[in-house]
């Protein structure tokens, strides 16, 4: 009698198939559109947080008819240097940090709520051995930001242009030694280190101002060798580089004037 034998071989279907590929392009959507949920509440907490910074200026301003820093009197126990009351809150100027001494006055006032370490060293107190502004670290020595490494500090355009706007500044942890955020002529001479990419930086100036880093209430600025803007001059000195991508290149800066 002649046996036979037969094999049977399983394998997937064309169905079976079709539904495994589903499953993982949904599972990659889902990572991917997570993702940039992750970055648009991002850049919305850094949009909110300027504009809360931007009231509490307005606020002291409002009570002392002077901006936080600038100010020629102690408004509280925080209080580090003696600003010069000239309308321009300068990160630093004849051996006292504004810039910084501000974040003093504001929660002097009750304006904000941080706990931050400035002390005479870092800060200033108008004293003859006092030289220039130490490293600021977000969290620490200033405000942080929820974008990662980042936080705040203020400037002011007096050096660069005749509109001697005041700004607060998003920046990385700063360069010691500097005597600047934005303000310097030379880039060289900055403090503030980069904090966000162009095409980010691109994005929340074209949603709440006019989508070019050199004008309106939000500029984005170069720092030490790093390109934030095509360009210096012309119409690249007006146009994010978004070509550098995910790259941070850009220190960020929002216009805090009470006539803003």
């Amino acid at each position: 009698m002649k046996k036979t034998f037969s094999s049977k071989k399983s394998a997937f279907s064309l169905i079976e198939l079709s539904i495994v590929l589903i499953i993982i392009g949904l599972l990659i959507a889902g990572i991917t559109g997570g993702a940039t949920l992750i970055k648009s509440s991002e850049l919305r907490s850094v949009m909110g947080e300027a504009r809360g910074y931007a009231v509490s200026v307005n606020s002291f301003f409002t009570q002392y008819d002077r901006y936080p820093g600038d100010s020629d009197i102690s408004v509280g126990t925080n209080n580090k240097c003696v600003g010069d009351r000239d309308n321009i809150i300068e990160y630093y100027i004849d051996k006292c940090s504004e810039g910084l001494d501000a974040w003093n006055d504001l929660k002097d006032i009750g304006a904000i709520d941080l706990s931050l370490t400035l002390n005479a060293a870092q800060v200033g107190d108008n004293t003859a051995t006092y030289a220039s502004v130490g490293a600021m670290t977000p969290v620490t020595n200033i405000p942080g930001s929820k974008t990662k490494g980042n936080g705040w500090a203020f400037d002011n355009t007096s050096v660069i242009d005749t509109l001697n706007q005041n700004f607060v500044v998003l920046t990385g942890v700063t360069i010691t030694g500097k005597t600047a955020l934005i303000n310097n002529a030379t880039v060289a001479n900055l403090a503030a280190s980069p904090a966000l990419s162009a095409p980010d930086s691109l994005s929340i100036d074209s949603k709440i101002d006019d989508g070019k880093p050199n004008s309106g209430n939000i500029k984005g600025y170069n720092t030490n060798g790093v390109d934030c803007r095509v360009g210096t001059t012309g119409d690249d000195a007006g146009k994010y580089k978004v070509a550098s991508g995910t790259t941070k290149n850009c220190v960020l800066a929002f216009r805090v004037d009470v006539s803003s």
